[in-house]
């Protein structure tokens, strides 16, 4: 009962707030101002990540004894240095160098201190049992680039918040069902608030997540994503609540900021430009290139993410390698018939510019 009371706060309390922060943030002129770089064209709030954080702490502390908080203060610190990067850089951008080391410190607080890591990776490049040192490597690697990930899908109404809400929610259902309710309440709650803001943030957006939000957002499923992982394998095969493949699954839920991110780096790349330099790439600008508004983009990405997941639930007997590269080669090939398709569209409209006779059928 305590879950519906969390969610139903939550929800409350971030729908309730988001307009109080667009009307506070407008009367500041604190607005996310359209250029050439961006898709919006209206100057728009770009801190309803403020409400969500809120909506979300304040909801666990208040339905969640704590006592099963404190198992997880660390982590909640280090969210609420997440928070306030994403305020601080929302407020006045930051340079790349400096987000990142408050990243990295924040991480670095959750694997040392929290003791948040990978331990194995269930075979998966060999590795069954990650040695010292390596483990928490790779978990600081994964929970800053996660976290930065995760920012960069943020490019238009309603995104984000579909694809947070599609990863909250399938990590809340397992950690409940396994019995870690303190993480599931995590999840569902944090979820809850985002489900909220997206009436807000659905197209046309009256307020964007901004930096505050996806920080908050993606370093929380970063470090979901690890907990995950890391407690299945605890569990007995064969038990109706663990996975055969948890990180191919993971793979699944969190494939849309991964592989559009790896898109755009190689992307960059490729053109001689630094992979942070900011463009019109990612899988959601080739979308609207095609002619697709905000809403059926959005609706696109999830329904292509939520079908990896489905397929990742149905064959996990395929194992964490061969599963994570079938969730590739579909990502990949994906992407590449949105590219084939814009570029048959390109060619189309030079084709029309040179010869304004021919009509297009």
């Amino acid at each position: 009962m305590h879950v519906l009371f969390s969610i139903t706060t939550a929800f409350l309390i971030a729908f309730s707030a988001m307009p109080i922060v667009i009307r506070v943030f407008r009367s500041l002129d604190l607005l996310d101002n359209p250029n050439r770089r961006k898709v919006h064209s209206v100057s728009t709030p770009s801190l309803g990540g403020i409400a969500i954080y809120l909506a979300a702490m304040i909801s666990l502390f208040f339905w969640v004894p704590i006592a099963e908080l404190s198992e997880f203060k660390f982590l909640l610190l280090a969210i609420f240095f997440a928070f306030l990067l994403g305020v601080r850089d929302d407020i006045s951008s930051l340079q790349a160098l400096d987000k990142l080391t408050i990243q990295v410190f924040a991480a670095l607080l959750v694997v040392f201190v929290a003791d948040i890591n990978f331990s194995g990776l269930y075979g998966i490049f060999g590795f069954t049992k990650l040695p010292t040192g390596i483990a928490e490597f790779i978990s600081i690697f994964a929970i800053v680039g996660l976290t930065n990930a995760f920012n960069l899908i943020d490019g238009i109404d309603g995104l984000a918040g579909c694809i947070a809400c599609l990863i909250l929610g399938g990590f809340s259902w397992w950690f409940f069902i396994a019995g870690y309710s303190t993480l599931g309440f995590i999840s569902v709650t944090m979820g809850s608030a985002v489900f909220a803001f997206l009436f807000y943030n659905w197209s046309p957006s009256k307020i964007f997540m901004g930096d505050t939000g996806s920080m908050v957002l993606g370093f929380t499923i970063s470090v979901l994503m690890i907990k995950f992982i890391e407690l299945n394998s605890t569990l007995l095969p064969g038990t109706g609540y663990y996975l055969q493949a948890p990180v191919a699954m993971s793979f699944a839920l969190l494939v849309l900021p991964v592989y559009d991110t790896f898109r755009v780096f190689v992307i960059r790349f490729l053109a001689g430009r630094s992979p942070m330099s900011p463009d019109k790439n990612h899988v959601h600008h080739v979308l609207l290139k095609l002619g697709f508004t905000h809403a059926y983009a959005s609706i696109i990405l999830v329904s292509f993410n939520t079908f990896l997941v489905g397929i990742a639930w149905f064959l996990q007997p395929l194992g964490n390698n061969w599963l994570s590269l079938i969730i590739l080669i579909f990502a990949i090939s994906f992407g590449g018939i949105l590219d084939y398709r814009l570029r048959r569209k390109a060619k189309s409209i030079m084709s029309l510019r040179r010869n304004p006779t021919i009509t297009a059928s």
